[in-house]
């Protein structure tokens, strides 16, 4: 049973693309920006919109469009989203937005 689950816990990072670092699992609560100054950054090129994100780091996963956030975190603007993998499963990662 142990080996199932340490499978399966392979299987949904692998899925995820937790690769390198490039994506975390969001950790510290980050001061986020409304829709508005979301939609400011985008328009002006200062952040990568999330679809562009989440390919830049390779995350194979569908978005759980409900929870998608930009934040001040570490330093950097990171978008915060949800994703959910093949077996259903989500977990909230964080993207570099810049």
């Amino acid at each position: 049973m142990t080996r199932n689950w340490t499978r399966s816990i392979a299987a949904a990072a692998f899925a995820l693309g937790v690769m390198g670092g490039i994506v975390v699992p969001a950790q510290a609560q980050g001061q986020c920006l409304d829709r508005r100054e979301i939609q400011q950054k985008i328009d002006s090129g200062e952040v990568v919109q999330v679809s562009e994100a989440m390919a830049r780091s390779g995350v194979d996963g569908k978005l759980i469009s409900s929870t998608v956030e930009l934040c001040q975190i570490g330093g950097g603007l990171q978008w915060r989203v949800s994703v959910m993998d093949a077996a259903g499963e989500s977990q909230v990662v964080t993207l570099p937005a810049q």
